[in-house]
């Protein structure tokens, strides 16, 4: 090791792998990185030699145990805007669910279930590592992060738990057991942690998104169009809404206005089982066409489940299309995607589709108003919103219609995503590892 000191570093996803290893985030920490791989990604470049990459799969069965505690913990926390996932459960599972959370019972189900999803294999090879800080990337809702946790508690090293997601912090669960310290993308996100999961200010650093960095940099706007026509750029989601409705009613606007423009639509890698039509045909369109990477995943897995392939690159295009596509775009629509911020990173304008779509009681027109990651994006400047799905035709009419006219208090997108820290995120990833194992030898 360059400097003596040995960082532990998670990759268990492909999703993952693309996040740090080939944007080059980990560059500045690259000569002191160890990391613990899963084993379908073992033979991936990692940047650095063999003898520091291990390969290690968690149990299924362990994993499942951690599941039943989120969920758990989700019932527990009644507020709104943090069991946003238990609309997901099924009847039976709610009853359960809502029995393994008082007060009681729940104490005794953790402590049983946490006994159960000790690993004494990770464990081992955390011991044989011996790393000076143990980094770990999170959706904060699998389960080995919390193992991962627990051990570096044991034997006395610090936990910094990465934040993969916008919404993770708002709306997925409480921490199982707290990581030491936590890496965030924004001021929204330290705030989420602080009311989610009493998190203190001072064990939290803003390191921007990894995955957007290439945003940053002048020349990224500058690159040619995928496509050799005007284009508005449609994203899915995966949560339940009617697509394909919205798409008609764009449609018929366009040829109703007779406007030379076309649809882009780039489905959601994965999406919900739907209570309305759901499987896009160019041929029913005029002015819609597939996104070409999607016409290599759309519909390739089972409603929303990728996991049994989630670790085929279809699923994940190569990083350098997305400034392609979303610098040379007019302007994007979408219900609620992570995609609205790289949009505004482009400074481009955004239609924001939050209507009741007439099928589904918890599509966009619910999330505005209860997802927490969601809360204030209509004050900012180029967002848009369409509350009525009549409305959809007024995207593509002159004089900004759907503007916000009354007084509303402007937000700056650095609140959501911090512009600097993404832009510098290898820098300040080093600078944040380097505090907190000064912190821990200082304690000594």
């Amino acid at each position: 090791m360059k400097d003596g000191r040995k960082i532990l570093f998670i990759i268990d996803s492909y999703q993952q792998y693309q996040t740090y290893i080939q944007t080059q985030s980990l560059k500045e920490i690259r000569d002191d990185a160890v990391f613990i791989v899963n084993p379908k990604l073992a033979n991936m470049d990692f940047g650095v030699f063999g003898d520091r990459i291990f390969s290690y799969s968690y149990p299924e069965r362990k994993d499942i145990l951690h599941r039943h505690i989120f969920n758990i913990n989700i019932n527990r926390r009644r507020h709104k805007r943090f069991w946003i996932r238990s609309i997901w459960f099924k009847p039976h599972q709610k009853r359960i669910y809502w029995f393994l959370s008082l007060p009681i019972v729940h104490h005794l189900v953790k402590f049983i279930f946490l006994q159960f999803t000790k690993d004494k294999n990770l464990t081992r090879l955390v011991k044989k590592i011996n790393p000076d800080i143990v980094v770990i990337p999170s959706h904060a809702f699998e389960g080995m992060p919390v193992e991962l946790i627990r051990i570096a508690k044991k034997i006395k090293t610090p936990s910094f738990m990465v934040i993969d997601n916008w919404d993770t912090l708002a709306n997925r669960t409480l921490f199982t057991i707290k990581p030491d310290y936590l890496g965030v993308w924004s001021e929204q996100q330290i705030d989420h942690a602080i009311l989610s999961n009493n998190m203190f200010p001072g064990r939290m650093f803003i390191l921007g998104a990894p995955k957007f960095s290439v945003y940053m940099k002048p020349e990224t706007a500058l690159q040619p169009s995928p496509y050799p026509f005007k284009y508005v750029l449609y994203v899915g989601m995966s949560d339940l809404f009617d697509e394909l409705g919205a798409l008609r009613k764009l449609d018929e606007a366009i040829e109703r206005q007779k406007l030379d423009i076309k649809i882009v639509y780039r489905p959601n890698i994965s999406q919900h089982t739907r209570k309305c039509p759901d499987v896009f045909f160019e041929y029913d369109f005029r002015h819609v066409i597939l996104d070409t990477p999607a016409r290599s995943y759309y519909k390739k897995m089972a409603s929303w489940d990728i996991s049994q392939d989630g670790f085929n690159p279809i699923y994940y295009p190569d990083f350098s299309y997305y400034p392609k596509l979303l610098s040379n775009m007019e302007f994007m629509i979408c219900a609620h995607s992570t995609m609205i911020l790289e949009a505004l990173l482009f400074n481009k304008k955004i239609y924001l589709l939050a209507y009741d779509d007439g099928f589904h009681r918890f599509g966009p027109h619910w999330a505005f108003e209860n997802a927490g990651h969601l809360f204030g994006i209509e004050r900012l400047k180029n967002v848009r919103m369409v509350r009525k799905k009549e409305d959809l035709g007024k995207i593509f009419t002159s004089g900004d219609e759907l503007k916000i006219h009354e007084p509303i208090e402007p937000l700056d997108i650095d609140y959501f995503i911090s512009k600097e820290a993404t832009a510098n995120y290898a820098v300040n990833f080093k600078k944040a590892v380097n505090d907190i194992m000064d912190i821990y030898s200082s304690k000594r």
